[in-house]
């Protein structure tokens, strides 16, 4: 596009040179000037300051030594060159001092120059062309800077669905697996003296591995943007029956308490709920061994209040990589809510959320 511009331009200014008028001077003289001028433009963009530099010193010397040229041709390169300079030079100050030296120059040597006001309207003229680049410069930067903090935040909410799905992946793997691998075994062990029991785990572990493979169909439906295709939904406090049932098929005994008054809430804050229950049972599951375990749900009216407490009958209570707990965390966090873990002052171990409820 420049070399197009510069072509065109020095073009017009050569057949001007020597078949227009308003040239003062050779036309050899200045033919190279122009010519030299109009070549410059290829780098208005990179070096803008450069080519304005060069116009001043080129023209100058001409109007010097001959008279300054009133040809429109002229004028247009100078604006052109004033253009560039403001909208992609990076010092403003020095475009405005080859500015003043131009229209100075222009004022000496201009013999149609005979009043103030013909001098104010050549500095407005050219001053309002500088003045539209820088404006034009400052639109670029603004919109730049939008663009990069559109990318930033694109950037952030990709962050978040990430972690959140690892964190959905987490809770529902580690949950079942888990489950699975007690109940089969408790299979092995029941096998040949309770072949009915162990056929009612074998048919425990089908069901939980057909929901955990619904659960994870629906997760990954999401991230392909089909959640429209699928019919499984998310799981919510409701489900907490079922989760502790399975629970309870697995060897550890659980006892559910709801206090206060259930309430509609946001199903986003109801996943994240079940999703600490989930791991509170599944932590109690792999540490505490065939111990007990009490889940309280507790609605109040600024929060909802969520507890997972075992009674730590079995060895390495707390143990492990702390992956579902720092999961647990990360949830919390999200509705600004608190959260603790950690071992009982009777024994045992221990996990609570607040979730605040906007109201």
């Amino acid at each position: 596009m420049d070399a197009a511009v510069a072509l065109v331009l020095g073009v017009v200014a050569e057949t001007s040179v020597f078949v227009g008028s308003g040239w003062r001077g050779p036309a050899p003289l200045n033919a190279a000037g122009t010519a030299l001028v109009a070549v410059s433009l290829l780098w208005r963009r990179s070096r803008p300051m450069v080519v304005l530099g060069l116009f001043a010193a080129v023209m100058s010397a001409l109007a010097l030594a001959f008279g300054s040229s009133d040809s429109p041709t002229g004028l247009f390169l100078l604006m052109v060159a004033l253009y560039s300079a403001g909208a992609y030079g990076s010092r403003p100050i020095v475009g405005v001092a080859l500015l003043g030296l131009i229209a100075t120059v222009h004022l000496v040597r201009d013999r149609q120059v005979t009043s103030f006001g013909d001098a104010v309207y050549l500095f407005a003229v050219l001053g309002l062309v500088f003045l539209v680049g820088m404006g034009m410069r400052a639109r670029v930067a603004r919109t730049a800077e939008v663009e990069r903090q559109r990318d930033t935040v694109a950037a952030i909410a990709v962050e978040e669905e990430r972690r959140r799905i690892a964190r959905e992946l987490h809770d529902i793997i580690s949950h079942s697996l888990g489950v699975l691998v007690l109940q089969a075994g408790a299979v092995e062990q029941v096998l040949e003296r309770d072949p009915e029991r162990a056929r009612e785990a074998l048919r425990s572990i089908r069901a939980i591995g057909q929901e955990a493979i619904a659960e994870m169909g629906t997760l990954l439906s999401l991230v392909r943007s089909e959640a429209e295709s699928s019919r499984q939904p998310q799981p919510s406090l409701a489900d907490l029956d079922a989760l502790v049932q399975r629970t309870r098929d697995a060897g550890l005994g659980v006892k559910l308490q709801i206090e206060g008054e259930p309430c509609q809430l946001p199903a986003p804050l109801e996943l994240s709920a079940y999703r600490i229950v989930q791991e509170g049972l599944t932590n109690a599951l792999k540490h505490a061994g065939r111990a007990q375990a009490r889940v309280t749900v507790r609605y109040g009216d600024d929060r909802l209040e969520v507890e997972v407490i075992d009674d730590g009958a079995g060895a390495g209570n707390g143990a492990g990589t702390r992956s579902g707990l720092a999961g647990i965390g990360e949830r919390v966090a999200v509705f600004g809510g608190r959260f603790e873990a950690g071992p009982q002052p009777d024994g045992g171990w221990g996990v609570r959320a607040a979730l605040p409820l906007a109201r």
